[in-house]
């Protein structure tokens, strides 16, 4: 990037929006986030609101360009990246009817396994791409066509909040082929709205976006007043982007099939690339677009670091067991972190544990199942349950791997990103469960790296050679197996069977 232009890179996650500006080496400048409030007005639900979700947006980028104007920085690019299967009914005026859907939200969890389990369901699966779930928008449509039937035939059109915020800085209804390659209505071999979906949702291709590419580039300046306040003009372009998924694997460089990107955050997630679209009925796996040609495919596990927060504040804080039992301060301060280093002390022998605390999707499909601990002993303490449950949700997800590895092979490598996995103990446990080098990345905004990647491709300021070559910091850890890969086979066939007597 020539002078000291910059590229802001934003990532609308369900929690934060985030914005970062990098120069033109990759190095961060500045940086702002906003928290995305969330709404359970129900069982099941989980909603957000479009214009508080805006705002926070908006908010952000503004900030980070600022920031980064005050330090000789003028905004050049910026790249979109956004939490995937929102969606969002809007009038003729765009005025929104309800609230958000987001991913979380399970009160489709009927309509999807009616769909799921009959050839239609399986036909729009290996269509699409988009595993048929509760969390999709398709099964959501379905829901308010039955369940709000007035809000459902009063929308004009069906969105994102992705193409919501799009809207309110361009005044136009966009969608990238990414976003909508993750609603179950896009066809990924035609690369259009795919009848058969729109037709079980009932919807017409009206009542939707106008499809763009992910590298699909504005060069005529955002109408938001915040943001044309905050010095990002006519000369900034914005690139649409594309879904947080693939755009990780961007950030992390790793868009072949020789790696697997695994990302533990809240969530899970298992991801490798793929230069044609890969779908497996019996596993569901999901194969999502990054850009012509680049597809990547995986698994996505509710099963993540949510556990260990869980586990922590509701039962193993302060009113768990004592300090001397497992090594540890009782003390607030200490906190989870604390605990986790103990845990790395211990072993836990025939303790198993099924991490599925908040539901599963991959690799059971199961938003009713929940969380258990087999072979619970008097001797054991708070550091033996944190053990087993950082090893039931690698587990987890070496089982969601193998569904993967099984359509598009094993990899050289795993790609590890996300603060779980920053105990040296976590990633030596990761490489021995998935018997292959870890590479760690750390707690890396991937997302964000890779929709500012995104926006540089798309403005041919970068190759796509360049962003892969340039992606992994200096300094990358890697840690080798000590075993075969074989010490867990047993350990994993008993959690596979656990898992199938219990939900």
């Amino acid at each position: 990037m020539s002078g000291l232009g910059c590229v802001i890179g934003v990532d609308m996650g369900t929690t934060n929006a985030k914005a970062i500006a990098l120069d033109g080496d990759g190095r961060e400048i500045a940086r702002a986030t906003e928290h995305v409030p969330l709404a359970h007005p129900e069982p099941g639900a989980a909603e957000q609101d479009p214009r508080a979700i805006y705002d926070a947006v908006t908010t952000a980028v503004a900030s980070a360009a600022r920031r980064a104007a005050a330090l000789g920085y003028p905004v050049r690019q910026i790249g979109l990246s956004a939490a995937m299967h929102s969606i969002l009914p809007v009038r003729d005026d765009g005025t929104p009817l309800a609230n958000a859907l987001i991913w979380m939200d399970t009160r489709a969890a009927e309509q999807a396994e009616e769909l799921r389990r009959g050839a239609e369901g399986k036909a729009i699966y290996e269509r699409t791409g988009t595993p048929i779930h509760a969390m999709s928008p398709l099964a959501k449509l379905i829901w308010l066509r039955e369940r709000r039937r007035s809000e459902f035939d009063a929308a004009a059109k069906f969105i994102s909040l992705k193409e919501w915020v799009w809207h309110g800085w361009f005044g136009e209804w966009q969608v990238d082929a990414s976003i909508a390659s993750a609603t179950g209505l896009y066809n990924l071999r035609d690369g259009t709205w795919d009848a058969g979906a729109m037709r079980a949702a009932g919807i017409t291709a009206d009542r939707l976006s106008q499809l763009t590419a992910t590298t699909y580039t504005r060069r005529d300046g955002v109408r938001e007043p915040k943001l044309r306040a905050a010095g990002i003009g006519d000369e900034t372009t914005c690139t649409i982007g594309a879904s947080d998924g693939v755009l990780a694997n961007l950030g992390a460089g790793a868009i072949g099939r020789d790696e697997l990107v695994l990302t533990i955050g809240t969530s899970l997630a298992v991801r490798t690339g793929t230069p044609t679209p890969a779908t497996d009925p019996a596993s569901q796996i999901f194969c999502y677009v990054l850009d012509a040609g680049r597809f990547i495919a995986g698994g996505a596990s509710n099963s993540g670091g949510i556990l260990l927060d869980w586990l922590y504040h509701s039962l193993l804080g302060e009113g768990g067991a004592s300090g001397e039992q497992t090594g540890v301060r009782n003390d607030a301060k200490d906190g989870l972190a604390a605990l986790v280093r103990a845990a790395g002390d211990v072993e836990i022998g025939d303790l198993l544990c099924l991490p599925y605390i908040s539901g599963e999707r991959a690799p059971i499909w199961r938003a009713g199942a929940g969380a258990t601990f087999s072979r619970l002993r008097l001797e054991h303490t708070r550091a033996h349950l944190i053990r087993a449950a950082v090893e039931g949700i690698l587990l987890n997800a070496r089982w969601v791997a193998e569904q993967v590895f099984a359509k598009l092979g094993r990899p050289q490598r795993v790609v590890a990103t996300g603060k779980v996995l920053d105990a040296d103990w976590i990633r030596q446990l990761t490489a021995d469960i998935f018997g292959l080098p870890v590479l760690y990345l750390g707690a890396v905004d991937a997302s964000v790296l890779g929709a500012a990647a995104l926006a540089r491709i798309a403005s041919g300021e970068a190759t796509w050679d360049d962003v892969i070559a340039h992606a992994r910091p200096t300094g990358t850890r890697t840690t080798q197996p000590t075993t075969g890969g074989d010490a867990f086979a047993g350990k994993l066939e008993r959690f596979k069977a656990l898992a199938g007597e219990l939900t």
